[in-house]
């Protein structure tokens, strides 16, 4: 893509990506609910994800999606390194734990969060352009909420499932707490998620045009 509106795009999916497996290791509340401090920013992976498959085809939203999945292993591989090189001499262990504590998260939690991303993503981008094959260019919002639905709650059971599954944190409740709370972030964002793609798709047409 020569876009440069597609490239901000792109680097702005892959940093809320980043960010998101960041800062998932910070426990939050909300209200009574205990949920993962990404979940103040990670459904924006689903509204932007939405936007390329409106705006630029499945084949190019899919391909941000193995983009995104790319820069996560590496950070990863990056965080391990960092962790396991020596420390300098000032650097005592409880700097170390520290850094262990935010950056060296479990491989089970990793497999969890980016096999989850991956199929629940899948999803939506699937059931979004089967809805515009069938829509075209009209309803652009229904096509968003009915994908996100779907994808948020796969992406949700998937991640749980496979981080805690046998454990006590396991639990059907946690599920459904964490697909309610990221589906009324999606819907109040939903109105400007529809500006901005109007705008953006008039944008690409101008520059393409020009």
């Amino acid at each position: 893509m020569g876009s440069p509106i597609f490239v901000k795009l792109c680097v702005l999916f892959i940093t809320v990506m980043l960010a998101s497996n960041i800062i998932a290791v910070k426990m939050i509340s909300i209200g009574p609910l205990i949920v993962p401090a990404a979940i103040v920013i990670f459904p924006f992976t689903y509204i932007l994800s939405d936007i390329f498959n409106e705006i630029y085809g499945y084949k190019v939203t899919r391909l941000t999606a193995w983009y995104a999945f790319g820069a996560n292993l590496l950070m990863v591989g990056l965080f391990k390194l960092a962790i396991a090189m020596p420390g300098a001499p000032f650097w005592g262990e409880e700097s170390q734990r520290a850094l262990e504590s935010v950056l060296g998260g479990t491989w089970r939690i990793l497999a969890a969060s980016l096999t989850a991303y991956m199929v629940g993503d899948l999803v939506n981008d699937i059931i979004f352009k089967k809805m515009k094959d069938k829509h075209g260019e009209k309803k652009f919002s229904l096509r968003s909420f009915v994908s996100s639905v779907i994808g948020v709650a796969i992406d949700s059971f998937v991640f749980i499932t496979i981080a805690f599954w046998g454990t006590v944190a396991f639990s059907y409740t946690v599920i459904a707490s964490q697909w309610c709370i990221k589906m009324l972030y999606m819907i109040v964002l939903l109105p400007a998620t529809a500006f901005a793609t109007k705008k953006i798709k008039a944008a690409e047409r101008n520059r393409a045009s020009s």
